[in-house]
């Protein structure tokens, strides 16, 4: 096994990194975009970012089934050379429709990068490292969307937007210098399904982009599309339930390790992700607005920075015990929030930020370990793809709840309503925390 450690982590966690960088990257040059090619701002928006964030989510779970399938090393280089294409199309591309394209294609790639790299983890390290890899993977990903936006203004600003492409390859190079040479032992247990389950991928994916859909549109057509989404994840749900080869296996949400992980995952990031488009509104305004919006970057890198360590805790006092203080730190940070009166100063918000990102980073690796190692290991990447996919619906459903909060009762009450949301979610994740079993790794003396 000794060759496969640190190489595997520095090819996975360079090709993990493209997905997020490329979805906060890009977002800064828009504007550039929108005046060569000219045309509308808003449909730049829709097909070159929100597009690529769809089309990333609707191919997760059936990339990661194609992983277990085929072979987690030789899915990760497939993954690479897809998004490797994606950039250079996307570099060259002398209509909008190309570099539309090239997006799509790029967020084919990462849907394939992303649950195989931790899949490969799963299997080339050791029971007493996987936490760690897996927080270190959280600090990679999360630094890479927090960096992204000013990285990306930078280098259009200096060299241009097609620049933002090229910078893809130098890390799609030096993931494929470490990726190992051969598959890992623990890829001889996956099965090969005699054949791939194309109705349930179509289903899911309708059920998602509806749902994604809802969330972006007024009512009642909002309605409509909420309707048709959960008509089909129930099909899907009577779909797969009938064959031996599911796109989206349901046997995972009877294993208490995945069912509680993925759990916190999802919890979590509902109350993250609304929190970040709250905050600004909820306490921003004028010079303080600006100020505010690097409280809100400081909690993203907090978050990132203090991953590792999270992995690194779980080896010494068990996953319970992390994920659950994790959860108590995030719930504490935003009861503080509610305290805060709307005049109040950056400092003071930034300072229960910290501690919602030092709670998020320290429980979101060993959330994420829990759920991945719940599953056989011939199964990985589906598993990762689950936990990306919930951890999406969680982030919608936060904005929903938002909305919901913010559109009832009195107005002086509303943002209070909001935050008070959030930390009920925390504190179900704090909940399932409690609730995670022991996973390889821990010492004896944890549990």
């Amino acid at each position: 096994m000794k060759p496969f450690r640190g190489s595997v982590l520095v090819s996975a966690a360079l090709g993990a990194a493209l997905t997020p960088l490329n979805s906060t990257m890009v977002a800064v040059a828009l504007p550039a975009l929108a005046d060569e090619f000219m045309s509308p701002a808003a449909a730049v928006t829709v097909f070159v970012v929100t597009g690529y964030l769809i089309a990333t989510l609707v191919l997760s779970v059936p990339a990661g089934s194609v992983a277990d399938r085929v072979g987690y090393t030789r899915a990760l280089r497939w993954g690479r050379w897809m998004f490797a294409a994606g950039s250079i199309i996307g570099t060259l591309a002398p209509t909008l429709g190309l570099v539309v394209a090239g997006r799509l294609l790029m967020a084919a790639g990462g849907a394939l990068i992303n649950p195989t790299a931790m899949a490969l983890l799963r299997i080339s390290m050791p029971p007493e490292r996987r936490s760690r890899a897996f927080g270190t993977m959280g600090a990679v990903m999360g630094g890479a969307a927090a960096i992204g936006p000013a990285l990306g203004d930078w280098t259009s600003t200096q060299f241009g937007w097609r620049m933002l492409f090229v910078i893809n390859l130098p890390l799609l190079v030096i993931s494929w210098l470490f990726e190992p040479r051969v598959e890992p032992p623990a890829a001889s247990e996956r099965h090969e399904p005699k054949w791939f389950d194309w109705p349930g991928s179509v289903l899911l994916a309708l059920a998602l982009m509806a749902v994604t859909f809802a969330t972006r549109t007024a009512a009642p057509l909002a309605y409509w599309l909420a309707a048709g989404g959960a008509a089909a994840f129930v099909a899907l749900i009577l779909h797969e339930r009938r064959i031996d080869t599911p796109v989206l296996n349901l046997s995972f949400f009877r294993l208490r390790g995945f069912v509680a992980g993925a759990g916190v995952i999802a919890t979590q990031n509902l109350a993250m992700y609304s929190l970040l488009i709250q905050i600004p509104f909820l306490f921003g305004g004028g010079d303080e607005g600006s100020r505010l919006g690097l409280a809100i970057v400081a909690m993203t890198l907090t978050m990132a920075a203090t991953s590792p360590l999270g992995g690194w805790l779980v080896e010494w006092i068990g996953v319970r015990a992390v994920v659950t203080a994790g959860g108590l730190l995030a719930t504490a940070g935003v009861v503080g929030l509610t305290r805060l009166p709307l005049t109040a100063r950056p400092s003071e918000i930034a300072m229960r930020l910290l501690l919602v990102g030092l709670g998020l980073g320290l429980s979101t690796g060993p959330a994420n370990a829990s759920a991945i190692t719940a599953v056989p290991a011939h199964q990985s990447a589906m598993a990762s793809a689950t936990v990306s996919m919930l951890r999406y619906l969680g982030a919608i459903g936060g904005t929903v709840i938002l909305s919901l909060a913010l559109s009832g009762g009195h107005a002086e009450a509303r943002p209070a309503l909001a935050l008070w949301a959030f930390v009920a979610a925390l504190v179900v994740s704090t909940l399932l925390g409690l609730v995670l079993p022991p996973i390889p790794g821990e010492r004896p003396r944890s549990r």
